[in-house]
């Protein structure tokens, strides 16, 4: 499936659009980013602080990726939902990510055959976005689980909620770099000003965009920015629980040089940890950063990479990164594969 210079160019300017005009790239209200902390007590404010990064919206993102896939595998190009999305504004929605899953959900959806949809195809765009709920929930108490975590560590830390700022890394992916610079340094202001020193995350993404490509940006951005596995310290078990194949996320493995201390958690947590062909710095790419301009490409790549991570015998398949999260699952999805697909806190809280 050759992928046309136009539409990917679409779809650049769909994501510059969404992410500039409300501060995420998928056009979700900060609220609702932070309602998966609700009920946990967090501070609000703090020199140390937890970001949530990607994960708030990831299964907005996945939804996506799904929705952009099958299009894409029907011969279609991304560029005819976004016109779908544009004869749809008379009616109250929005062009962004999620009013373009909640679109395809609606009654509206009927609209699709304007846009050349066929009935078959929509009906199975229909019943990926009715998930999407349920993969924003998945992702929410991947989080809630990470704070778990940390408190249980004896971790001192706040947590932003609405005020934290997305990091912008998709104007950097797709190229807009003086809408980033610009992006990044409001960033680094509303950091401040909240009085942040120190940065905890789960998402090596986003903390890699503030650790290596803000200060290229920023001057004087001189934040502490830590992933999860570095601040959290093993614990000494001798009884083995389970297993588990890992999976070293490109952006952890190759820029923050994080292979030894994800493994060393999981096994002080009781696991037994195996390592797949191609693991550390050596660690084969899952189609992260091409997902939405290559969906095909990025998804097969996924399905590489996760049968890499099966072949070892093992189908509990570990990464530590929210991207790598939703390639694997998306890949899961489409391979009709019967991995289970973890986040490391998740192994951490015992595996549930």
């Amino acid at each position: 499936m050759i992928n046309k210079a136009e539409d990917i160019l679409a779809i650049a300017n769909f994501v510059k659009e969404t992410q500039l005009r409300y501060g995420n790239p998928a056009g979700i209200d900060p609220k609702d980013l932070s309602e998966w902390s609700k009920g946990l007590g967090l501070k609000k404010r703090g020199e140390t602080i937890f970001y949530a990064g990607m994960y708030p919206y990831m299964g907005y993102a996945e939804t996506a990726l799904m929705l952009e896939y099958v299009v894409k595998k029907n011969g279609l190009e991304f560029s005819t939902l976004l016109n779908w999305l544009d004869k749809a504004k008379y009616l109250g929605y929005e062009k962004n990510m999620k009013d373009l899953i909640r679109i395809i959900r609606s009654p509206v959806a009927r609209l699709g055959s304007i846009a050349g949809i066929s009935s078959d195809v929509l009906k199975t765009l229909r019943e990926i976005a009715g998930g999407v709920e349920e993969r924003v929930a998945l992702y929410e108490n991947v989080l809630r689980k990470g704070v778990k975590v940390l408190m249980n560590g004896d971790i001192d830390f706040a947590y932003l909620g609405e005020d934290e700022p997305d990091s912008g890394v998709v104007l950097h992916t797709f190229g807009f770099l003086d809408e980033f610079k610009d992006h990044a340094l409001k960033v680094s202001e509303k950091l401040k000003s909240l009085g942040v020193k120190r940065i905890i995350t789960m998402d090596p993404i986003s903390g890699i965009v503030f650790k290596l490509f803000y200060p290229t940006f920023v001057n004087d951005f001189d934040f502490d920015v830590r992933h999860i596995v570095e601040v959290l310290k093993p614990k000494e078990r001798m009884d083995i629980v389970g297993q588990v194949v890992y999976h070293d996320p490109c952006f952890l493995a190759r820029h923050w040089k994080l292979t030894e201390e994800p493994r060393n958690l999981m096994r002080g947590a009781g696991f037994k940890v195996i390592d797949p062909p191609n693991n550390r710095d050596k660690t084969r790419c899952d189609g992260g950063a091409t997902e939405y301009q290559d969906p095909i490409g990025s998804v097969r790549q996924s399905q590489i990479r996760l049968n890499e991570l099966i072949s070892t015998g093992e189908k509990n398949v570990v990464t530590s990164c929210p991207a790598c999260l939703m390639l694997f699952r998306v890949g899961n999805y489409f391979s009709k594969g019967d991995a289970k697909i973890m986040d490391i806190v998740e192994v951490l809280n015992g595996g549930d």
